[in-house]
């Protein structure tokens, strides 16, 4: 059986246990269940190293640690602070996403903020007129300007992910992961500041794993070419 199908079975069927889980009320085996999802992606991550751990995977493997626990604050986000929380860690994700969309040979050299309007604008418009009709009425002043950070961010990762080489070998998965992420953040949005809807957690979920399934599938494939460790690239100008 092919490896991909093996693996979208897999956490298919885990994702099935999290949610049921998590309608009874089972709060800590949900979290369980959500360490064999995630540790189900690490692994088929690894697995595609050729070479060893190198630079990118390391970026691209922390970014889960902090979606994980992520995961953990949105199951108890009905606290104010942990709605803070909750978006603080999401940004840290999000911007170890970028960086790792900037590595050198993802992108071409000497990128312009024209060439990021260019590119990038079907996200910076969306960004700009998600927020100004729907986020400015609901959500709250204690998060007020993680959100604008949020929004604004996620304008950026989706620009870099539609400015991502032509020879980067999983470029439509990582588009299509960016882009289901951005309708995952929606959904989400509404959900905790508006509150609960119908089927709201089965919902999100699905659709959040859908987005990690397409990005884990991009990179993978990226990384089976050999990427040189010549560069470190944890400077300022990278965050």
């Amino acid at each position: 059986m092919n490896r991909n199908l093996i693996l979208f079975l897999s956490i298919l069927l885990f994702l099935i246990i999290e949610i049921l889980l998590y309608e009874f009320g089972y709060f800590y085996l949900n979290i369980i269940a959500k360490i064999f999802i995630a540790a189900l992606f690490v692994h088929f991550y690894k697995t595609q190293c050729k070479g060893g751990i190198i630079y990118t995977d390391k970026i691209f493997l922390t970014s889960f640690v902090f979606s994980f626990l992520g995961e953990i604050v949105f199951v108890y986000q009905k606290a104010e602070v942990l709605k803070s929380v909750l978006l603080f860690l999401y940004l840290i994700e999000h911007q170890l996403y970028i960086v790792l969309l900037r590595y050198v040979g993802f992108q071409k050299k000497n990128i312009t903020n024209l060439d990021l309007l260019r590119k990038g604008w079907p996200y910076i418009l969306s960004a700009f007129l998600f927020f100004g009709f729907f986020l400015m009425e609901i959500v709250p002043d204690s998060t007020f300007v993680l959100m604008i950070f949020y929004v604004f961010q996620f304008a950026i990762l989706g620009a870099y992910s539609l400015m991502l080489n032509a020879n980067f070998e999983g470029k439509r998965y990582v588009i299509a992961g960016i882009f289901v992420m951005a309708a995952s953040d929606i959904i989400s949005s509404w959900y905790v500041f508006l509150g609960d809807f119908w089927f709201a957690y089965p919902i999100i979920r699905t659709v959040y794993i859908a987005s990690k399934f397409l990005l884990v599938l991009g990179f993978a494939l990226n990384r089976k070419q050999v990427i040189p460790d010549s560069t470190n690239h944890w400077g300022t100008e990278d965050i």
